[in-house]
């Protein structure tokens, strides 16, 4: 059925109409109020007196807040205005005759002449009854958290663009709908978009999901994890807006690549000023720049590669090993018995003393920093002990000084009283007078420096010299493992992190370890004002990443995505999320939950690639379940040359170019078989393909050629998977990242190699998804 002949066509256009022209109105006034405004802003400047607290001063403040609240109602105004709503819903309360409608859409717009909003805000409890509900009876949950009922007869959506209506499609529900293909179908250029039209009821769950409970969220590739991601924090954010600021909520991305990916997703849904970081430059921030990281994927290279077995047969084992055990909850174990004992080092043998006189004993002063400020950072507490010894030093000190002075006064009297006066009575008196002034000047001194001098017992060290004093020191790192850890491996891990420390350098696995020392025993220099942490690419993180941000944060109120499937660097990072769930986290109290549907890739691409991922032999993989969309049966091709290779890849890029495609990636095993591939590619002056390497913060190309660790998170039209020299095996790693890059593409997907003894690839040309 055609548009025009849809039986709302005619109101609904009105309807559309009636709501562009109040926009529009509304940026008028905006403009006129912004002036008028600035005009009182103005004359209440000519008339302020910085000498008092006038009533101009108190018309600066006013004017300004109302005007920086009309530049955020401008700014939402004129991103709605091209397309305002997306859907409608019509809706009776329980209890109530009339039904009425509801536009929803990116924001919320009221119209005082009006009982219902002339646009909800897809955020609103009420919206979640169009993602959620089929026609009829419905419940839903409101701000509260009540449950309210009623009924449910429309569903419609709408496709809107530069203020005119170009579908209208009323449906059931969103999971199979022709609303959601078309969305799906569509090409894609190099920035993630918002999908607040096509949410999925799973989705939603996930989106609005209780914020008191940590979240921990296992989904497959495509399943819209950093979408959601994005979509929970601005739907917490208004939903919460009376309890957080935006800035107190974080986002934590895999690299700078993926954060300008994603970095027109929040401002498009109203949530600005979300910080959006990586673990290794927020730890940065918190440590200092005093050491530099390493290449935070040359470590996944060389595993990749097999470049360790180079050096000897057992390298790349303790390598890996060494890698686990920083992120371990055993190391976190060891490091919390190295932590206490060096509060229990710092704890002075001596009493704190004026002039002979007690004023708080060695086990005041032990409480003070073991169990009365045990939550402060260590060096925190040392603040509180030194408050503590000048209360007690100010309370006491005219006493010491006035009985300092009394038992010199006595013995003068004694003396007076005793012995008839004589030149050498007066000469006795006198010594005694000079010894009394030179006491009490002494206790004048010392009660000035008295606090300085036994604070300074209190000796501080720097924040690397206490790692590598547990990380490089084999006999502390035997004794607070109690023992357990195996001497060769002990000594590996101290003879390998003294050669990286000592360059001045760090692992990513060592930023954990130091963000927790630095809380526990320096504190940070600045108040860490975070409330809610999102963790995108989860799977990634290890146990010890994890505790600390918690700790650090100190708040239970976390969202981690991930899918274990796409775990590239699962030598370092957790295996299951159960250690999350159980250890980190309080199993009673957080949620689980798991996005089996995967809506980026057609059936066949996805069924090619869990064919991949079920060669892993785990049963708690998850499999993806790809949505009903069709397309081109992946083209699975082998070549006697590279030269062959080049040459079809360069034919097919030209021809999707050609076909509309807007976002088209190369993806090799590693990076330098990338450069090896970007070296020829670039020889064709048609094609401007970028190659990229990790430490980009933005691309703008239509074609990239990128290694396969780094596209995990990124998607595209189409993909090119060329594999020339770096075979993939079916160890676990490379069945990865295999997936992880097939994965990749939305509507097409090409894999050119290279014959020889790439079994893996052979061995899926041959099967059922040959071309």
């Amino acid at each position: 059925m055609s548009l025009l002949d849809h039986i709302d066509y005619k109101t609904e256009e009105k309807r559309l109409k009636e709501t562009v022209n109040y926009i529009e109105k509304s940026i008028e006034s905006y403009k006129k109020n912004k002036t008028m405004h600035q005009k009182e802003i103005k004359d209440a400047y000519s008339s302020l007196d910085p000498t008092e607290s006038s009533q101009s001063y108190v018309s600066i403040m006013l004017h300004t807040r109302l005007l920086d609240e009309l530049e955020n109602n401008y700014a939402r105004l004129l991103k709605a205005i091209d397309n305002p709503y997306f859907a409608r819903i019509d809706f009776r309360e329980e209890d109530k005759s009339n039904i009425e409608k509801f536009y929803i859409g990116k924001m919320s717009l009221q119209r005082e002449d009006w009982d219902v909003p002339m646009i909800l805000d897809w955020r609103s409890p009420l919206a979640s009854v169009y993602y959620d509900g089929r026609l009829g009876n419905v419940v839903y949950q409101n701000s509260l958290g009540e449950s309210l009922s009623g009924e449910l007869s429309l569903k419609r959506q709408y496709t809107i663009e530069n203020k005119q209506l170009l579908d209208i499609m009323d449906v059931d529900i969103t999971a199979t709908d022709t609303f959601l293909q078309a969305s799906l179908g569509e090409n894609k250029d190099n920035r993630l978009k918002d999908i607040v039209s096509t949410i999925q009821s799973e989705q939603n769950a996930i989106i609005r999901a209780d914020i008191k409970r940590p979240l921990i969220v296992q989904g497959v590739a495509g399943s819209g994890k950093t979408t959601i991601a994005l979509h929970r924090i601005a739907y917490l954010i208004y939903t919460y807006e009376k309890s957080f600021y935006p800035e107190q909520f974080m986002i934590i991305a895999p690299n700078r690549l993926f954060l300008n990916y994603i970095s027109g997703v929040l401002p498009e849904l109203g949530a600005n000023n979300v910080i959006q970081t990586t673990y290794a430059d927020y730890a940065f921030k918190l440590i200092g720049d005093k050491y530099n990281l390493t290449d935070s994927e040359e470590k996944l290279v060389h595993i990749i590669n097999d470049d360790y077995t180079q050096l000897n047969s057992n390298k790349k084992s303790l390598v890996i090993k060494s890698s686990a055990f920083k992120g371990s909850l055993t190391f976190i174990n060891i490091l919390l018995r190295y932590i206490k004992n060096i509060e229990i080092n710092y704890i002075p043998k001596e009493d704190f003393e004026l002039e002979g006189h007690l004023l708080m004993s060695v086990k005041e002063i032990k409480n003070i920093i073991l169990r009365d400020y045990n939550h402060l950072p260590l060096y925190k507490r040392f603040e509180q002990v030194e408050k503590h010894l000048k209360f007690r030093l100010d309370k006491e000190k005219d006493r010491i000084y006035e009985q300092t002075k009394l038992s010199y006064d006595k013995k003068i009297e004694i003396i007076r009283r005793n012995e008839p006066e004589s030149e050498e009575r007066r000469l006795t008196i006198v010594d005694i007078l000079n010894i009394r002034d030179a006491a009490l000047q002494k206790v004048k001194k010392n009660i000035k420096i008295a606090v300085k001098t036994y604070m300074s017992k209190f000796i501080k060290r720097d924040l690397f010299d206490y790692y590598k004093d547990i990380i490089t020191n084999e006999e502390n790192l035997n004794y607070f493992s109690l023992g357990k850890l195996d001497d060769k491996f002990a000594s590996f891990i101290c003879q390998y992190s003294n050669d990286i420390l000592k360059g001045k350098m760090v692992e990513l696995e060592d930023l954990a370890p130091l963000l927790f020392i630095k809380h526990r025993i320096m504190g940070f220099e600045d108040e860490i004002n975070i409330k809610y942490v999102v963790i995108d690419e989860a799977q990634d993180f290890s146990p010890f990443q994890f505790y600390a941000l918690k700790k650090m944060f100190n708040t239970d109120f976390f969202t981690i995505l991930g899918d274990l499937s796409q775990g590239i660097h699962s030598y370092r990072s957790i295996k299951n999320w159960n250690i999350v769930l159980n250890k980190i986290f309080d199993t009673d109290n957080s949620q689980y939950l798991k996005l089996e549907q995967s809506y980026r890739t057609t059936i066949e691409i996805m069924d090619l690639a869990n064919e991949v991922i079920k060669l892993i032999p785990k049963e708690d993989l998850i499999i993806a379940k790809p949505v009903v969309r069709h397309g081109e049966i992946p083209s699975i091709a082998k070549f006697k040359f590279k030269k062959d290779i080049i040459n079809e890849a360069q034919k097919k890029i030209i021809d999707l170019i050609s076909e509309g495609y807007k976002s088209i990636a190369v993806i090799c095993k590693t990076p330098k078989e990338c450069k090896s591939v970007h070296n020829e590619l670039k020889k064709n002056k048609q094609l401007n393909i970028k190659l990229l390497e990790g430490k980009e913060e933005q691309y703008d190309n239509t074609i990239v050629i990128v290694p396969s660790y780094l596209s995990k998170g990124l998607e595209f039209d189409a993909v090119i998977i060329i594999n020339i020299n770096d075979i993939y095996s079916e160890d676990e790693l490379d069945l990865k990242l295999l997936y992880v890059s097939m994965t990749r593409a939305q509507h097409k997907l090409f894999v050119y190699y290279k014959e020889g003894k790439n079994n893996l690839l052979e061995r899926i040309s041959l099967g059922s998804f040959q071309n």
